[in-house]
């Protein structure tokens, strides 16, 4: 087949990667690009936001601005992936997808790729850092060989995009307690989705029970919040069928309480850190290193964790 090629970005790293026929290169004017982003006015706490709506009058040329942000944008390219014996646009992005996941921060091919908000440092979006002598190169060669392994079922593609996606907008500064949970919610249940194909779970798995059988098939310790004690209900699996079948998030109409609610159940915990935390090891599972130290690492504590792929 032949080379494929997709630039992507945005990263202030200057990455060069060449590991088997995978290859990642800088763009011609990358620190002059880094460096306009960098000073933009849009950046707030290494996050960049959504520049304002307009729309062109057709009759005078006019550029409107609107009193909201445009929800789609775009930042530029720094880097290009090179395939050398793929041209396959779907394969590219997969492998962008998981390179971001494992930087830390959304990485993207589209023209205007993000969403609201994303952050333009990498680590921001992950707790862990490479370490034991892994590189960016380890990395790709993981997603590599998952993308090999599941070609045959690019719904399972889709679907670790999807985990890897929902993860990231979790994260928006700006979301709401009940948006954040629901994002991290979704993660969750397509992990469980997603280890399912693997592994073959039972018929008819109830909500409270799957991110707990999700833990058993790699032998990750279950949090709390996610032991099924009472055979009806876990913690998080009540929060969410108040939000999804009774429009309440802790008893009180959605976006007007955090986590917890007024009862300050949640007191000395961080559940939807933790859930992130929890999404991010078994993105590393999925992805064919269930052996990872960190997979089996604590999910309660906001400090960063090495993750060894070899």
């Amino acid at each position: 087949m032949p080379e494929g090629f997709a630039e992507f970005g945005f990263l202030m790293k200057p990455l060069s990667i060449s590991t088997g026929e995978i290859h990642v290169e800088i763009l011609d004017g990358m620190s002059e690009i880094v460096q306009s982003i960098r000073n933009s006015e849009r950046v707030h706490k290494d996050w960049y936001y959504a520049p304002p709506s307009g729309s062109r009058n057709m009759f005078s040329g006019e550029i409107l601005e609107h009193p909201y942000p445009s929800r789609v944008f775009s930042l530029p390219f720094t880097h290009r992936l090179r395939h050398a014996s793929d041209d396959n646009r779907a394969h590219l992005d997969f492998l962008i997808w998981c390179l971001g996941f494992f930087e830390g921060t959304r990485l993207t091919t589209f023209e205007a790729g993000y969403l609201d908000a994303t952050p333009i440092v990498a680590g921001k979006l992950t707790d862990f850092i490479l370490t034991g002598g892994t590189q960016p190169e380890d990395a790709l060669e993981l997603a590599e060989r998952y993308w090999t392994g599941h070609v045959a079922k690019p719904r399972q593609i889709k679907r670790m995009i999807g985990i890897i996606h929902c993860l990231f907008l979790a994260q928006n500064p700006n979301h709401m307690p009940f948006e954040k949970f629901s994002y991290l919610y979704m993660a969750l249940d397509a992990c469980y989705k997603a280890a399912s194909e693997m592994c073959a779970a039972p018929n008819r798995l109830s909500h409270a029970k799957r991110i707990e059988w999700t833990c058993q098939q790699f032998d990750m310790p279950v949090p709390e919040w996610a032991t099924n004690l009472s055979q009806s209900t876990t913690e998080i699996s009540a929060v969410r069928n108040d939000a999804i079948h009774e429009a309440l998030f802790f008893d009180e109409p959605l976006g007007f309480v955090t986590y917890g609610g007024s009862s300050g159940s949640a007191v000395g915990r961080n559940v939807p850190l933790e859930m992130e935390a929890l999404t991010c090891r078994l993105i590393v599972a999925l992805l064919g290193m269930p052996e990872a130290d960190y997979v089996r690492s604590p999910v309660n504590t906001r400090q960063r964790h090495g993750l060894c792929l070899r």
